[in-house]
Order: structure tokens, then sequence, then C-alpha cells
């Protein structure tokens, strides 16, 4: 009797442990329309006391830095880089010998993109590097994917409605 309530304790403090590992950063995403023909790819975090989310500018040689990875951008285009938005810190880490980059407690980061066709089809993901004082997370990613019609000025429109219906001038000889 005692070794299986000694096995049910151990068990459930295993369950416990990684059910609060498992999970320790939350995202939110939103595409933010801007003025004209821009919009903001918008990865928000929340995240878990005593964990942190390393930022974008940090060494390769370091932890996992924030990315964004294009899979498809059918109708838009990428603008500049990932920018990390919000209070980040800055601290000099003994584990990893550089200064690290990191978000507590929340955080974002922030694709700029440019609509080139009047409708869109874009799809992606983030991928971040979390750690606390004991442990860090594999890296992780955050899955990113909207269609829709863009607000594309009226010179985009008239182009591609002409590259669409213009007759096709490839010769075969």
């Amino acid at each position: 009797m005692k070794k299986t309530l000694l096995f049910m304790a151990l068990f459930l403090t295993v369950v416990a442990a990684s059910a609060q590992m498992a999970d320790p950063v939350h995202f939110r995403t939103e595409l933010k329309m801007l003025q004209g023909d821009e919009a903001e790819i918008i990865f928000s975090a929340t995240i878990d006391a005593g964990w942190h989310v390393y930022s974008t500018d940090i060494t390769d040689d370091g932890p996992t830095k924030a990315t964004f990875h294009a899979e498809k951008m059918d109708g838009a285009e990428l603008v500049g880089k990932l920018k990390p938005r919000g209070q980040v810190k800055e601290q000099f880490d003994e584990m990893f010998g550089t200064t690290l980059r990191f978000f507590e407690n929340q955080g974002a980061f922030v694709q700029k993109i440019r609509f080139t066709k009047p409708q869109y089809s874009i799809s992606g993901y983030l991928e971040y590097g979390a750690c606390n004082d004991e442990m860090c997370m594999p890296p992780t990613s955050v899955e990113f994917s909207k269609s829709g019609n863009a607000p594309v000025s009226e010179e985009l429109r008239v182009k591609s409605e002409e590259f669409a219906t213009a007759p096709s001038s490839v010769e075969c000889r």
C-alpha cells in the first residue's frame, strides 16, 4: 500500500511539474492593417513568472533568438526584419557568457509586410527561445496564417487587373 501511495505521489508530482513546464509562454497573433498597403503581423506574448523570452538581436552562440519564417507570401512581401516591441531587458548571462536581451512577463514581436496584390495569403511562424533560471525550452514556434482582401492602392489594383487580362506575347519557334 505504501509503495502504491508513494508511486501515486511521485506520478502526480511529475505530471504537475511537466504541466507547468510544458507551456510557460502564451502567444496571441494578429494582422494589424496600417496606412496604405502595409500591415503588421504581431506576436504578443504573456510569459509565466520566472521565465523569459529572448529578443531578436542576440548572438548566434547563445539561446534561440526570435525569428520570423515566411512559408507563403502570396500577394504580400516582407518589409524589414522582425522587431521586438515592449520593454526589453538586457543582462549579462554567465551560462552563455554574453549579454542577452529578453522579455519578462509580456512582450511582442512585429513583422511588417506590404501587400502586392488585391488578395493575399500569408503563412509562416515565429521561432523563439524561452528559459528560466534552471532550464531552457527547446526552440518553439507559433504559427501564423491569414488570407483575405488587401487594402491595396488603386494603382496596384489596376496593374494587377492589367496583368491578369493581358494577352500572352510568348512566341514559340
